[in-house]
């Protein structure tokens, strides 16, 4: 789960009954200190309007800014906007449960909670699951040699299509011995 870090804890004892609120900054610091991040580098501030009741904390966040990702068709980095807003319930409860994407239960006897790894995964949950070229402003980044291999190897692919007949055989002068290991089959 990582280190935890003060930045992003969440001290009961400070909060008004009420709502509090707290901005947080996602940024190559804090990409950092996890291990295994796909995302390298972000500018996205987190603003937090945390409501606490007896029993209940209810959090909402809103994450606005972007994030330096590889394009998934040519390779090249570029900067995705992220716009997404997600919900999370703390409830006090006797013992400590996880287990739920949505409600967290913590002890009563807690007294802080690290946000750390929800504001990591929801990160990742507002890039978009196909990440390219297409929605960003002109002039696109594009990596135009790397565009121009895929479109040869599509070229290259349909070539060999053609040269199949009907059914997704391949044409009848081809290698004999792929004949004898068809008869193997029957």
């Amino acid at each position: 789960m990582g280190t935890r870090s003060k930045a992003y804890l969440i001290e009961f004892n400070k909060l008004v009954t009420g709502q509090n609120e707290f901005d947080f900054t996602l940024d190559k610091q804090f990409l950092s200190e996890l291990e295994y991040a796909p995302i390298e580098n972000c500018e996205v501030k987190v603003d937090l309007k945390l409501t606490k009741s007896e029993h209940m904390y209810d959090l909402k966040f809103d994450f606005n800014g972007k994030a330096r990702v590889a394009c998934d068709t040519c390779a090249e980095d570029i900067d995705l906007p992220i716009h997404q807003k997600f919900g999370l319930l703390i409830k006090l409860s006797e013992v400590n449960n996880f287990e739920d994407s949505e409600i967290i239960y913590v002890a009563r006897t807690e007294i802080d909670f690290d946000l750390k790894q929800y504001l990591y995964e929801s990160l990742l949950l507002a890039l978009p699951p196909k990440k390219n070229c297409d929605g960003l402003d002109d002039p696109k980044p594009c990596n135009e040699e790397v565009l121009d291999r895929l479109n040869h190897i599509e070229e290259f692919d349909e070539d060999e299509d053609e040269m199949e007949d009907g059914e997704g055989n391949p044409p009848k002068d081809s290698d004999p011995r792929w004949n004898k290991l068809k008869d193997l089959l029957n």
